[in-house]
């Protein structure tokens, strides 16, 4: 069965389980051949890998797809731990929590490797294991005790640094009390923007300004200026400016610098061989064009001996090169006739003809050299699209307007902050921007961390932002040659996918570019290895992408140029990549659903179907149920989309507006209820006008019931009776304690599929009870702003089978923006859509460029998004897509081509000659089974067992997981994953009976042990050490006598990973018991694993030890199982790996 996996912000995954399905399918096999770059003898990267450690240099490093990025960083890391006086001194920094986690534990799990492990045999683990043990012996003589003390790695997110630079410097940057974070704060932006329009007097010129150009839509104008505030870190620092002209000074200096850049780029691409030949053939042409106009530009520049300057001044003349270049389709010209200066040889004289056939026989060999220059026809091309350099009067004074208005709008952010306080994440990287500078130069905590950072790493520098960036720069100012500091980022161009995060991939390029970051000289490594996929995926992968990506780096327009990588892996005897075509969505289903298939068949342990968007799952979903294959979406829905979050969300609105009439009927939907719709309706119309909520208890109840289905009313009397009490004590506890009881006792958990929903659930009450106030949620829509950003979250990277289905839909159609901005070195580049009062015509030209470069931006972001899909795949990899088919008569049927924007529009010209052709197979039609949306809803006789307190009556804090006092606090994250893979074994044992296990049937399951901890995050020696811990564990298990009785099939009432919710001690506890039964004297069991070593002589000490550690833990347990189960109860902690036991009668 194929074990959970996570997938990417942009590609979201359903993962899939299910035994051999038999229908055929039509598909291309691309087993490219191109194999030769690895038939060669294989580039090594040795020496990059190995410069990478040499903690005395700082580096870039480029690492594609599987090329062992995180390894490296830990390499160095240790590396640097062995020269530190510190460890402090190392700061190493990446993007979210869970991988500054995971790059910290991997840290303290080779230093506990290297303290009690053999070296391990494979070379890369082996390199690691010796740097870890030099650290260690930094460690012994240091007294850092490391291990014991992980906190002291300083692993964190650019986030926690920036809230840890403001901590830091509270009073200087008037911050006061650090503020509550919000992940999403355009509830804040809508707010400063509404009240900022609120404030305007009606004459307020700029405001008037704004409003003319919008057609006086005050809405659409609230949500610019939001949007605008939203991204205020990447234009603040230019508009602080009051002076209106001096402004206008700058943006156009700007608009100068953008043309200068372009066409200097275009400059040296330009092959110099060929610019004499060209000026002979310029001269002849204008000689010829002067005829009909006297002052045309190429003529003008054919007097020269040059090209034209790179510069404003240049551009005429630049541009008439390339229209008597180029075709309007930006192609190299094919005919050359007297349009381009060139005139007919059968309209000369005898005499004439000769030299007219050979002027244009030169030309076409001039045209023909220049198409073979790389990146040259796109540069030139780009010439037609430049901006002016200066803005038209209608342009800058709605320019104008709105920069007036945005100094007030930011202005007024700030007083919005601070009324609730809160802050967002680009205001604390401006306010840690601002800590670390002050008028005289560094201030004083940059001189303090000057002091403190010797080395700075960064992980996935290509998602970096500007801001980001910046403080980079910040941290880094003031660094010198040989003064013992090291700057080393990491990441891959190719994989940069996160540009609705303002991550650039141009800062990334332009380090690789000019070999620095801010002061701080870099070295360029690139490294070339994959370990992750076989040898005919990476040959596949460097075939097709160095079409799919640029042939060069263009980072103002996001183009980034493909780097190959070589194989670790030898290739499989089947195919590597496949491609499957079908004319209609549902017969692309099918096969999607015959590929799981095949794949599971074959041993496949891991099979993802990556999609860009849920809508591409609608018809693979009901495809994959139809075909009772399991699976589970992951990342495909915010947890506000998911239904239990929704019916919470229904029941939270209930309880706070009694009088929400929807609110009501969803609730009485909810599967808790689950009222039919004709009795909901009876329900609706009994009430009339009056509030469902009145009818839940006295008269106007009796009336409902009296004309309610018999299932209705048994459903209608359980609801109302607890909705009643949920009315009766609102205002009395917090809101998140007063909806959480009420969803326990109307059996929420209960109605609960997907355990995702459980988590979806907790989340929510951890969001209402940030938002609540007074038992109440004043804001709303903050509210649901931020519950919108919360997403159900998986592990892994890699999968044995990745399936990318659908690749000719299209994207998200974006709304056009009203204001377009680009950010470069020399100013900010800003244009407005044209105003509703224009007639129909061009948009203002500066839009038309900045569109381009957004539209050319989203281009390459989709080519490395294919690439991240594809480069997912360790074994398999199967392209699938609906597309329409072109019928012309007299003709073969053919696929169309792709529409433009596409996934496979970018894949097409690289897999079109290998793609299937359309044949009875690929194109007839498959029936949908109509079905209807069941009812999901609790049995009416359903109850909530007996607890000795009301629901109602909880107080204190709302929520406790019952891993959270010990368990958590002393595993680190390997454990955990150890832990995570240890019990699902354990409950896959007690499944199939401890009788079907042995010896040999434990050693089968190392092939997917190891998938698994790899899918978890562990590499290297960890995963050869943690599979050794996990099999050893269950080995353990089946050979010792107490791990036979603790699974002996002959107890009753039995389960493994039981999930219990209750009141214990006044707080809601939420209990997952490793292993529950009843044994043959009718005692009530419960059994915690404990997976604990003991190398010492006293075993039963160290077990008397544990059994006091988790005592509290398991006597919660117990008392939580005595409020719904009667009978003796005895608790037990055991060690297969001791092994060992111990046991008591817990305090009830």
């Amino acid at each position: 069965m194929a074990s959970s996996v996570r997938a990417s912000r942009l590609w979201r995954v359903a993962r899939a389980a299910c035994s051999r399905y038999a229908e055929s399918s039509r598909c291309a096999t691309l087993s490219s051949r191109a194999s030769t770059m690895n038939e060669r003898s294989m580039i090594s990267d040795d020496a990059e890998r190995a410069a990478a450690l040499d903690v005395s240099r700082s580096f870039v490093v480029q690492a594609p797809a599987g090329s062992g990025k995180t390894e490296l960083l830990i390499q160095r890391y240790l590396a640097l731990l062995s020269r530190v006086e510190r460890p402090e001194a190392i700061v190493a920094m990446t993007f979210t929590r869970k991988a500054a986690g995971e790059i910290r534990e991997r840290v303290v799990a080779a230093l506990r490797a290297a303290a009690s492990d053999a070296e391990p045999a494979e070379a890369h683990a082996a390199l690691t294991w010796r740097l870890a043990r030099t650290a260690l012996q930094r460690d012994a003589m240091l007294e850092w005790n490391l291990i014991a003390h992980p906190a002291r790695l300083q692993v964190q997110t650019l986030d926690a640094l920036c809230a840890s630079l403001m901590r830091r410097a509270p009073l200087t940057l008037k911050v006061g009390t650090l503020p509550r974070f919000v992940d999403r704060g355009m509830p804040l932006y809508l707010e400063a923007a509404r009240s900022e329009l609120d404030a305007a007097g009606v004459d307020d010129v700029a405001w008037r300004r704004l409003l003319d150009h919008l057609d006086n839509d005050a809405d659409r104008l609230v949500q610019l200026i939001a949007g605008m505030l939203a991204k205020r870190d990447q234009w603040l620092n230019f508009v602080v400016v009051g002076d209106k002209e001096a402004m206008r000074v700058n943006l156009e200096k700007a608009l100068v610098a953008e043309i200068d850049r372009e066409l200097s780029a275009l400059d040296d691409v330009f092959p110099r061989d060929v610019v004499t030949p060209l000026l002979e053939l310029a001269r002849h042409a204008g000689a010829n064009l002067r005829v009909d106009r006297p002052d045309h530009p190429l003529a003008a520049w054919a007097e020269g001996d040059a090209l034209p300057p790179p510069s404003v001044d240049g551009l005429p003349q630049w541009l008439s090169i390339v229209e008597w270049l180029l075709k309007l389709d930006g192609t190299f010209r094919e005919k050359i006739d007297k349009r381009q200066g060139f005139l007919a040889p059968s309209s000369a004289s005898a005499s004439e003809r000769g030299n007219r056939l050979d002027q244009k026989q030169a030309m076409a060999e001039v045209l023909a050299r220049l198409e073979q220059v790389p990146g040259l026809v796109a540069a030139l091309h780009s010439v037609r699209a430049l901006p002016p350099s200066c803005y038209d009067e209608a342009s800058w004074s709605f320019i104008a307007a709105l920069l007036d208005v945005l100094r007030h709008a930011v202005a007024r952010l700030q007083l919005v902050f601070a009324q609730e306080n809160a802050i967002d994440y680009p205001e604390s990287t401006l306010i840690a921007l601002r800590a670390l500078s002050s008028e005289d130069g560094p201030s004083d905590l940059l001189l303090a961390l000057d002091m403190r950072i010797e080395h700075l790493l960064l992980d996935e520098f290509q998602d970096t932002s500007l801001a980001q960036h910046q403080l980079i720069e910040r941290l880094t100012e003031g660094w010198t040659p040989g003064d013992g500091r090291s700057l080393f980022v990491v990441g891959d161009p190719m994989q940069s996918i996160y540009r609705f995060r303002e991550a650039d991939v141009g800062l990334f390029l332009a380090a690789q570019r000019d070999r620095r970051i801010g002061g701080v000289a870099l070295e360029l490594l690139t490294l070339t290895r994959n370990f992750r996929s076989q040898q005919g995926l990476v040959d596949w992968v460097n075939v097709t992408f160095s079409s799919v990506f640029s042939s060069y780096d263009d980072p103002a327009r996001g183009a980034v140029s493909f780097k190959p990588s070589t194989a670790t892996r030898v290739s499989r005897a089947d195919a590597a990549v496949t491609v499957d075509l079908c004319n209609d969505a549902l017969r692309e289903a099918a096969v999607v659903v015959s590929r799981i298939r095949d794949a599971l068949a074959s041993a496949a342990e891991t099979i993802a179907v990556l999609v860009r968007k849920r809508s591409d799952l609608a018809e693979i979903l009901p495809a994959l149920r139809a075909s009772k294959i399991a699976f589970s979406a992951v990342e495909l829905d915010h947890l506000s989309e998911r239904q239990t979050v929704l019916d919470l969300c229904s029941l939270t609105h209930a309880l706070v507006q009694p009088d929400d009439r929807l609110a009501w009927l969803a609730t009485l939907r909810a599967p808790w209820c689950g009222l039919t719709l004709p009795d909901l309706f009876v329900v609706a119309e009994a009430c009339g006008k009056r509030p469902l909520s009145e009818a839940l208890s006295g008269e106007p109840a009796s009336n409902v019931l009296s004309r309610l289905s018999t299932d209705g009313s048994e459903r209608f009397t359980r609801f109302a009776a607890i909705a009643t009490a949920m009315l009766d004590e609102r205002g009395r506890h917090p809101l998140a304690t007063a909806v959480r009881g009420a969803w326990l006792a109307l059996g929420g958990p209960a109605c609960v599929i997907d355990p995702i929903d459980l988590e979806a659930a907790d989340r929510f009450f951890a969001l209402l009870a940030e938002h609540e106030v007074g038992a109440d949620i004043p804001d709303w829509a903050m509210f649901m702003e931020a519950l919108g950003a919360l997403r159900a979250e998986g592990e892994g990277l890699e999968f044995d089978v990745v399936i990318m289905p659908g690749l000719a839909r299209p994207p998200r159609r974006e709304e056009r923006q009203l204001l377009l901005w680009r950010r470069r070195s020399k100013g900010l580049l800003l244009a407005p859509m044209k105003s509703r009062y224009v007639a129909q015509g061009d948009d203002d030209p500066v839009y038309s460029y900045l569109r381009g470069l957004a539209v050319a931006e989203e281009a390459a972001e989709l080519s490395r998004l294919l690439y991240v899909g594809c480069t997912r795949a360790r074994e398999r990899l199967h392209l699938t897509s609906a597309l329409d088919l072109a019928e012309e008569e007299g003709t073969p049927v053919q696929w169309k081509k792709p529409a433009l924007h596409t996934a496979l529009a970018a894949l097409w010209p690289a897999i079109s000659a290998s793609a299937p052709d359309p044949d009875a197979e690929t194109t007839k039609s498959v029936g949908r089974e109509e079905t209807g949306v069941p009812l999901r809803r609790l049995p009416a006789q359903w109850h909530l067992p007996q607890i000795p307190e009301s629901i109602r009556a909880a107080a204190g804090p709302d929520s406790m997981s019952d891993r959270d006092p010990v368990e958590f606090d002393w595993a680190r994250e390997t454990a955990r994953r150890i832990g995570t893979v240890a019990h699902r074994l354990l409950r896959q044992l007690a499944g199939e009976g401890i009788e079907r296990w042995n010896g040999q049937r434990v050693a089968s399951e190392r092939k997917r042990v190891t998938r698994e901890l790899a899918a978890l995050g562990l590499t290297g020696s960890e995963v050869s050490v943690a599979v050794e811990e996990v099999l050893s564990a269950i080995a353990a298990t089946i050979a010792d006598s107490r791990g036979r009785w603790v699974f002996d099939p002959g107890h009753a009432d039995a389960f493994s990973e039981y999930a219990l919710t209750g009141v214990h001690d006044e707080k809601f506890v939420h209990l997952v018991l490793d292993r529950t039964f009843v044994d043959r004297e009718g005692i009530r069991w419960i059994v915690d694993f404990k997976l604990s070593r003991h190398g010492g002589a006293d075993a039963g000490a160290f077990l008397d030890r544990e059994r006091e550690r988790y005592r509290a833990q398991l006597e919660t347990y117990a008392q939580v199982m005595r409020e719904i189960d009667p009978r003796p109860i005895r608790v037990g902690l055991y060690f297969p790996l001791v092994p060992g036991w111990r046991e008591w009668a817990p305090v009830l």
